[in-house]
C-alpha cells in the first residue's frame, strides 16, 4: 500500500523545494525525481487536488495564484477577481480531466447567510460568484489567520471540504451546493488564537474523508459519514450536524514513552509539535510531522518508524510542509533506489529549478 506525500521546504531568502515522495508501509520513502522541483520566487503551497497544486505567489508586486502541474511542468496564472471583503479560504478541484475550478470563500459578505464564493473555472477563463441557498447561516469567518497553521483543503467526492471555524464546509462544484457541519473539536470559543496549539488535516483514504487532529490529550482521527451508512448509528445523533464517527484516539502519555527514540528524553511537548499529515484506513496508518522527522505509526501493532528526515532551524519546523498527494496520470517516475529514511533527507541538494 502506497501513499504519496509532498514536501514543501522554503528557505529563509524565499525560494522552495518540493519533494515528491512514495512512501510504502514495507519499504520507506522513495523520491520521485520526475515529479520534484524547486523555485527561486516565492511561493506558498494552498492545495493539492490530483496531481496539481494550487500557490499563491506574485507577478510583479500584485499578488496572484498558481495552477501547476508538476508532471508536465504546465503553468496557469489565474487573473484577478474583485473581492470586497478577504479571502479567507481558498481550495482547487480537478478531477483528472482537461478543465479545473479555483474556489475563493469571501469574509465579510453582505448577503443573508454572509457566505459568498467565487469560482474560476478554467474552461471559460473567467469568475463567477456563487451564493450558497441551502446553508441558514455561516460560521463567524476570521479575516486573521496564519497560513502555517491552517488545514488544507481536501478535495474528494467531487466536492472541496474545508476547514473554517469550528466546521466542515463541503462544496460540491458542479452542482454548487453546499453543506456545513460541525466538527468534532468544536468549541463555542473558536478562533484563530484558540487554535494555534493544534495541528489538523483533511484526509482522504479509500474514498471516504477523515479528520485528524492533536490537542493536549492527543491525536484523533474521525470518519465523514453519509446518511446510507452504518443506518444505526443515526439514531443517537443528529447526522445533520455532526456526522462523525471516531476511527482512532492514541493517547501521548500512552505513545511517547513507548517510542523514545523519535520523540528524544529532551522533547518538550506542545501539542503543535505532532501534525498528522495523512491516513491510510486500508494500511492502518497515519503519517505524522514531528520536529526533524515524519513517522508513519500503525495502529494495529502500535509501531512507529521512520519515513524522511529534515533539517530545520530553530524550534521553527513551519518552514517544511507535507501535505497528502495523489499525482494523476501514468508516468514514468525516476525514484531514488534505496528505500528508509537515513536516505531521504530533506531538503534535497540537487532539484529541477523553474520559474512561475
Amino acid at each position: 500500500i502506497s501513499v504519496g506525500i509532498v514536501c514543501h521546504y522554503q528557505f529563509e531568502n524565499g525560494s522552495s523545494q518540493f519533494a515528491f515522495m512514495d512512501v510504502e508501509s514495507e519499504r520507506g520513502a522513495s523520491l520521485d525525481h520526475s515529479l520534484s522541483f524547486s523555485t527561486e520566487n516565492f511561493v506558498q503551497t494552498l492545495a493539492f487536488c490530483n496531481g496539481l497544486i494550487l500557490l499563491s505567489g506574485f507577478s510583479g508586486d500584485q499578488s496572484c495564484y498558481h495552477v501547476f502541474n508538476p508532471l508536465t511542468k504546465h503553468n496557469v496564472m489565474i487573473p484577478q477577481t474583485s473581492i470586497q471583503g478577504g479571502v479567507v479560504r481558498v481550495g482547487l478541484a480537478y478531477d483528472g480531466d482537461q478543465f479545473f475550478d479555483v474556489v475563493l470563500v469571501e469574509a465579510g459578505s453582505s448577503n443573508s447567510n454572509g457566505l459568498k464564493l467565487h469560482v474560476f473555472s478554467s474552461d471559460t477563463g473567467q469568475w463567477r460568484c456563487h451564493y450558497p441557498t441551502n446553508i441558514t447561516s455561516a460560521p463567524s469567518l476570521q479575516e486573521l489567520e496564519f497560513q502555517e497553521l491552517g488545514t488544507p483543503p481536501l478535495y474528494a467526492n467531487s466536492a472541496i471540504h474545508w476547514e473554517i471555524c469550528g466546521y466542515l464546509l463541503v462544496y460540491q462544484v458542479q452542482g454548487s451546493h453546499c453543506a456545513l457541519y460541525e466538527l468534532p473539536n468544536y468549541f463555542d470559543d473558536w478562533s484563530w488564537q484558540s487554535t494555534l496549539s493544534y495541528r489538523r488535516s483533511l484526509c482522504e483514504s479509500g474514498g471516504e474523508v477523515y479528520y485528524c487532529y492533536t490537542d493536549f490529550d492527543g491525536f484523533h482521527i474521525w470518519k465523514l459519514l453519509n446518511e446510507e451508512e452504518h443506518p444505526g448509528f443515526f439514531n443517537y445523533c443528529d447526522y445533520k450536524r455532526f456526522p462523525w464517527k471516531l476511527v482512532h484516539s492514541v493517547m501521548h502519555q500512552v505513545l511517547m514513552p513507548k517510542h523514545q527514540n523519535f520523540f528524544g528524553s529532551s522533547f518538550v511537548w506542545e501539542p503543535y509539535k505532532v501534525a498528522p499529515i495523512a491516513y491510510s484506513e486500508q494500511a492502518q496508518i497515519i503519517y505524522l510531522q514531528l520536529p526533524g522527522i515524519v513517522v508513519a505509526y500503525n495502529f494495529d501493532t502500535g509501531t512507529m518508524g521512520s519515513v524522511c528526515t529534515y533539517s530545520y532551524p530553530g524550534i521553527n519546523f513551519n518552514c517544511c510542509s507535507f501535505f497528502s498527494s495523489t499525482a494523476s496520470g501514468p508516468h514514468h517516475a525516476q525514484r531514488d533506489s534505496t528505500h528508509g529514511q537515513s536516505e531521504l533527507n530533506l531538503p534535497i541538494a540537487e532539484m529541477e529549478k523553474l520559474t512561475l
